[in-house]
This record gives C-alpha cells, sequence and structure tokens, in this order.
C-alpha cells in the first residue's frame, strides 16, 4: 500500500474509502475519486513502461479538466516531478521553460496538438505524449496502484512564479510540504468531507492548486473544476451548491460586474477567497452588495511559500481593510524586520519574512541543481509593510516596485488605493516611467467604469496625498494587461 505520506497517497485513501461516490465535476465529465485513481494509475504505467524515472521532471499542457487529474497524480506515482504550466506560453516560452528544468516529456491535452507540433520541431530531444491518447489507445493499462517506495520528502512539483517582470523561477516542493500545507489550510477553513470546491482560476498557480485543490483532497471534499468566465462562477455555484471557492481579486470584480448577478443564488458559499492582491474598499462593498455576502477570506503568500502566509477573516475586513491580517496561519511563522534583521516598531516599514514548514525546498535549475534562498529558515518575501498598533499587517509595496523619484522612495499601492477610492474608478495601477530630471517619476494607468476627467482625478488625489507622491502621467485603459493568474503584468505599462 502506497505510503500516506505522499500527494497521490491521499488520492488512494479517498478511492478506497469514498468508492463511487462523486468527487469531481469537469466540463465534460462527474467522477468519483476512484475512476480518478483509476486513470491516474494508467498514465503512471504508461509512463514507468516508457521508462520515466524517479525524480525527472514532466511538463503538463492542459486546462482544468480530467486530463490535468489523471496527469498529475499519474506523474507523482511514479515518483517523478510534475510541473504544470501555464496554456498560455507561447512556444519559445515553452522551450525555455523545458530546457530550464531539464524536462525529459510533455502529457498534453488534445486541444494544444498544434502548439505540440510546433514544439516538437523546435526541440526534438524529449517526448510530448497527448493524454487522450495513452487513455484510449492503452485501455489494457492496469488501473491498479504501483506502490513504488516513495518519501515523504522526495520532490514532487515544480511550480512557476508568475513572470511578470520576467523569466519565470522553477519552485520545487516535495511530498511533505504540500500535504503540510493541505493540513493547515483545512484546519484555517474547517474544510470537511461535506464541502465542495469550485476551482475555476488556473491549476497551474500555487494558490488554486496547492491551498485549495490540495486541501480539499486531504479533506475528501467533492469539487468542481473548470476554466473561468465571470457567468460560469455564478453559474456553477448555484448549480453545483459549492462552498469555498478562490480567485483573484479581479475574478469577483468580473463576477459582480455582470448585469444579472444578484438573480444568481451563492448562498451555499462559506469561503469567498482570494489573493494576489488587496481589495480596494469601495470594490469589497460593491462586491459584498453584488454577491449579498459578507464571507472574504483574503489570502497572502507566495509560491515559494506553498503559498501560506496569513490571512483576513470576514469580520476584519472593514475595520482592518487593505491588512493581510494579524496572525500567521497555523504552522507558519510571520515577522516585519529591518535590513538588519531585528523587528519593526509599530507604524515602522520593514520586508515581510515567513518561515514554517511548507516553503519550498529552493529554486530547482537543470544546471544548478536546488538552490537554497532562505537566510537561517527564513524567507525574504520582498513585501515592505508595517504593523499597526493592534498588530495588523499592512503591506505597502513590492520592494522592486518602489519608485525613486528625486531621492524619495514612493509607494505605488498606496497611490493605487487612492485612485480606486474614486467612484468612477474600477481599477488602477501605478508605475515609475523614466524622467531625465528626477530619474523616475510616477504613472498612473486607470480603468473606469464611468465618466470622469483627467483634471477631477488630479484633484482627488491631491485632497489625499503628498504633492511628491501624484502621478504626472494618467493612461485610461478599457483594462489592465494580465497573466494567466490575474497579476498586472507592470511591465507593459511602463511602455
Amino acid at each position: 500500500m502506497t505510503s500516506q505520506a505522499t500527494v497521490h497517497g491521499l488520492l488512494e485513501r479517498n478511492a478506497r474509502k469514498y468508492l463511487t461516490e462523486e468527487a469531481f465535476v469537469t466540463p465534460t465529465s462527474r467522477l468519483s475519486y476512484s475512476q480518478v485513481n483509476a486513470f491516474a494509475n494508467q498514465i503512471a504505467h504508461y509512463l514507468k513502461n516508457s521508462g520515466v524515472g524517479s525524480g525527472e521532471r514532466i511538463l503538463i499542457l492542459s486546462r482544468n479538466n480530467e486530463q490535468f487529474l489523471f496527469s498529475f497524480f499519474g506523474v507523482l506515482k511514479i515518483g517523478a516531478i510534475v510541473a504544470p504550466i501555464n496554456t498560455r506560453l507561447t512556444k519559445e516560452e515553452l522551450v525555455q521553460v523545458l530546457m530550464n528544468i531539464g524536462a525529459v516529456g510533455i502529457l498534453y491535452e488534445a486541444s494544444f496538438s498544434t502548439m505540440i507540433h510546433e514544439l516538437n520541431h523546435a526541440i526534438s530531444t524529449i517526448w510530448m505524449h497527448c493524454i487522450q491518447n495513452i487513455l484510449q489507445f492503452q485501455h489494457h493499462l492496469p488501473t491498479s496502484n504501483l506502490d513504488l517506495p516513495i518519501r515523504a520528502e522526495d520532490p514532487c512539483e515544480i511550480l512557476f512564479t508568475s513572470g511578470t517582470t520576467g523569466t519565470p523561477k522553477a519552485v520545487l516542493f516535495s511530498h511533505d510540504r504540500l500535504r503540510n500545507l493541505a493540513a493547515a489550510i483545512c484546519v484555517e477553513f474547517h474544510i470537511t468531507r461535506s464541502d465542495k470546491l469550485l476551482t475555476l482560476m488556473p491549476l497551474t498557480h500555487s494558490a488554486p492548486l496547492n491551498c485549495f485543490f490540495l486541501s480539499g483532497i486531504y479533506a475528501g471534499s467533492s469539487h468542481v473544476i473548470a476554466d473561468f468566465s465571470p457567468q460560469l462562477f455564478l453559474q456553477s455555484i448555484q448549480s453545483e451548491h459549492s462552498t469555498i471557492t478562490f480567485a483573484a481579486p479581479i475574478g469577483y470584480i468580473l463576477a459582480a460586474k455582470e448585469l444579472n448577478v444578484q438573480s444568481y443564488d451563492l448562498s451555499s458559499v462559506r469561503v469567498f477567497a482570494y489573493g494576489g492582491g488587496s481589495l480596494a474598499s469601495t470594490a469589497y462593498i460593491q462586491i459584498k452588495s453584488a454577491f449579498q455576502s459578507d464571507r472574504f477570506y483574503q489570502v497572502y503568500g507566495l509560491t515559494e511559500a506553498g503559498p501560506n502566509g496569513s490571512f483576513l477573516s470576514p469580520d476584519e475586513h472593514l475595520a482592518k481593510a487593505g491588512s493581510i491580517g494579524k496572525h500567521p496561519t497555523l504552522n507558519m511563522e510571520l515577522r516585519v524586520v529591518r535590513d538588519d534583521g531585528t523587528d519593526v516598531s509599530s507604524g515602522e516599514r520593514g520586508e515581510i519574512i515567513l518561515a514554517g514548514d511548507t516553503l519550498m525546498l529552493g529554486y530547482y535549475h537543470a544546471l544548478h541543481g536546488i538552490s537554497e534562498v532562505t537566510d537561517h529558515g527564513w524567507l525574504k518575501t520582498g513585501d515592505i509593510a508595517y504593523r499597526d498598533e493592534e498588530g495588523y499587517v499592512f503591506i505597502v509595496d513590492r520592494k522592486k516596485d518602489i519608485i525613486i523619484s528625486g531621492g524619495v522612495n514612493i509607494y505605488p499601492r498606496e497611490i493605487e488605493e487612492v485612485l480606486s477610492s474614486h467612484p468612477a474608478v474600477t481599477e488602477a495601477c501605478v508605475v515609475d516611467v523614466p524622467n531625465d530630471e528626477w530619474g523616475e517619476t510616477v504613472k498612473a494607468v486607470v480603468v473606469l467604469n464611468k465618466s470622469v476627467t483627467e483634471q477631477e482625478l488630479r484633484t482627488h488625489v491631491a485632497s489625499l496625498l503628498a504633492d511628491y507622491k501624484c502621478p504626472r502621467i494618467y493612461q485610461f485603459v478599457p483594462e489592465l494587461p494580465r497573466n494567466a493568474n490575474g497579476k498586472v503584468l507592470k511591465n507593459d505599462l511602463k511602455k
């Protein structure tokens, strides 16, 4: 019997316990844990028979559907390292990722056959197998568990950082780190067998996959899995009676804009979790009204931490709007420190650092192996923050996003929050642009929901911020450019 200390061991346990009970709803299928386990076993037997060995890296190119499930667990079952990849990457970007981690092959969903054909011409040294073809033409493959000797501390998963400013980094996790995270999320959000998790954000991203999907697997919950659209989000909750969902803030913002949003019954949801950024007070109030719910949790973390860190509960959202919470999650420690590593005083700005048993093993690169990036067990997040007098943590900005104009530090997030407080503004992003006199100057890129003049916005900002913080350049756009994980591509806005 496969050790319960592995991630795929959770699937195998659930397959034994719940047998034919429905556990997964995808765009085309309704499956039990035992059915998913059987298909994953066929993928695993195929890979093993093909000579894929323990520790080898395999990319998965699939949308949120049953093909992802079969291949994700199938790779884990042979002791290989699974690397789900953003389906929106170009051929050139895929080649770079393949080379960086030294992948031996790709398991791909049939809808990406054209991309794979092009990729095969660019790099012919790896194998590329269609998931559907394996199952269709190799139906004689065993459906039994392989029961290979795989340890809890063995590496099992690579996820890629969002890559909003450069080449994505390969973040490596082991079985025990992922199980530790899943257990912690189950405790913090009281996830049980009776929950139904809705996952419409890409499973190539750390929070949907590691935090919520795997925590549901840990608890034996059921799942609804598909690709996001505002209407499908609302329809799925109503038809499947989802109890927990996770999205980037923009996902909830878009769903709240649906004309008939209040006609949907969303009352089954007890946790609307979101991460990757905070919700401005005005946006939170609009979404709360549209969804007719106040069950919102902001989760904070970064891919390198699982992601794991802290969260802001529903009853704290208005009083502590913009905060990531006061206490770290169950198995984490969180500090805000000065450059010398000492803790900041109340109101003083410093960098958030994290420690705990869900941190990555390190960054992986085929040429350099695993790069250790913690300092005595503490991970530097790059997030600049402060604690208020009650101990709540407020992120000021990313360290790398700070604008230095005339030698003075300017924090874009502060300006974005002021812009977003205007009723005509849906979203705002503030970036730096080169300036011959000041070095850098402030540019605001704004998405509107109704007509407003640039001068009106300038007046609004000037009434709330010091002059040196006020944007010198304004640009109005229909929407902000984002990557597949919902994060704003700030470099695109600096052009």
